[in-house]
């Protein structure tokens, strides 16, 4: 099977509307030295951003990378990370 065909790791994560809460999020991903496949980030009304990353299942295992949502989930900027199947 070709990387370019696997199934990536996916989450989302809605976050106030902070101008560094992209980055806050990609830090984790910067500090596993990891460059996500696509990063899309989503305004919900004024005080809400809706953040999916899609990873490459080859760069980082799967219980790895529920260490990062969880992670993610610990930063008082979030509401909710999930990763989704």
């Amino acid at each position: 099977m070709q990387v370019g065909n696997a199934a990536a790791l996916r989450l989302k994560a809605v976050v106030e509307a902070d101008p560094g809460a992209l980055v806050r999020v990609l830090q984790f991903f910067q500090a596993r030295n990891l460059i996500p496949r696509t990063v899309a980030s989503e305004r919900l009304g004024d005080e809400y951003l809706q953040i999916q990353i899609e990873l490459d299942p080859a760069e980082l295992a799967d219980d790895g990378f529920r260490i990062v949502v969880s992670k993610i989930n610990e930063l008082p900027i979030v509401l909710a990370a999930v990763a989704c199947d």
